[in-house]
């Protein structure tokens, strides 16, 4: 296999020429950068990108840890993070907890080691503040001490959503979330849901607990059952509004005749036979993976990054008509 030493040789120049040919640098004139690109096809010479890396303390990877891969609204992010990344010159590893937190703790131990240059973090687990506000790390909608995240406007976003439950005609609403066991972004969804019940003077029916992924059937299961007369149904995430929906289909109970629901992300919504059923917050999913990205180049750099940034999400109906009244009216 061939060196660097035996392209220098053959292309008749100092080892330091090839090195910032190969690295892209200025100070080479165009007739022996490109005598060095012949002698390196001639030789067909394959860096040693690993041994690059170590040199620089830099990998150009960032991973992107997210509790399941599985999961639409996981799948889209890391596509867009991927695709920010290369157009960076940045390359993506994607590690899926699985929901053990063990997982996660490899992966910063990897940071710390430099193996990897940065971390956009989507988890359900709490970390003490030394743990990553030393480190090239970015949250999304997940709050740390000191680790800047990017969210959406889940509060003003699901305000909409249960306003338009209630102006529905709907009368027993209830929500229904998972709820993380670190400080985040989501939980303003049911904070949101609480005002709306009390604004309008209407019960509030609370379904939030800590549920693993996959774990979500019983959960719906037994909603339905403790309230069978349900006429509305706020739902933090996709996955319940789709188990949501197949239990209706079960039981002889029409979307949206008999009951109205309302998702927050809107990825498995939009689309498919849950499509002119299922209102939904649209999560700027995409605006949501390229900011993160910004953000952790600028960290990775030693750039200032600011601790909160919010993008809009939207409000989304098969009704449209309702809504776009509504805002003209106001």
């Amino acid at each position: 296999m061939a060196s660097i030493k035996d392209v220098a040789r053959q292309a008749g120049v100092g080892l330091g020429t090839v090195s910032r040919v190969l690295n892209g640098e200025k100070g080479v004139s165009e007739e022996t950068r490109e005598n060095v690109l012949n002698a390196i096809r001639a030789l067909n010479y394959q860096r040693n990108s690993l041994a690059v890396s170590f040199r620089k303390k830099e990998n150009k990877i960032v991973a992107l840890l997210v509790p399941v891969i599985d999961h639409a609204f996981f799948a889209k992010l890391a596509y867009y993070v991927e695709d920010e990344l290369d157009k960076n010159g940045y390359s993506l590893l994607v590690s899926s907890s699985q929901n053990r937190q063990s997982k996660e703790y490899a992966m910063i131990e990897k940071l710390k080691r430099k193996d990897v240059d940065g971390i956009i973090f989507v988890t359900h687990y709490d970390y003490k503040a030394e743990a990553l506000k030393n480190y090239p790390v970015v949250s999304i909608d997940r709050h740390f001490e000191d680790v800047p995240f990017v969210t959406s406007n889940n509060f003003e976003s699901s305000f909409q959503a249960c306003e338009w439950l209630v102006e529905s005609g709907c009368k027993k609403i209830a929500y229904l979330g998972g709820k993380p066991l670190v400080e985040s972004e989501v939980t303003e969804r049911e904070r949101a849901y609480r005002q709306v019940m009390e604004k309008y003077g209407l019960p509030a029916i609370v379904r939030s607990e800590v549920i693993e992924h996959g774990g979500e059937q019983p959960f719906v299961r037994s909603l339905f059952e403790d309230h069978p007369d349900l006429d509305g149904i706020f739902v933090s995430g996709d996955t319940m509004t789709n188990l949501i929906f197949r239990h209706c289909q079960g039981n002889g109970i029409s979307i949206p005749d008999q009951l109205k629901v309302a998702s927050y992300d809107g990825v498995q919504v939009k689309t498919g036979e849950l499509k002119d059923k299922i209102a939904y917050v649209e999560q700027p999913i995409e605006a949501l993976g390229r900011k993160a990205v910004e953000l952790i180049l600028k960290k990775i750099k030693g750039e200032e990054t600011p601790q909160k940034t919010v993008l809009e999400a939207k409000f989304v109906c098969y009704d449209q008509k309702q809504i776009e009244n509504k805002q003209e009216e106001k």
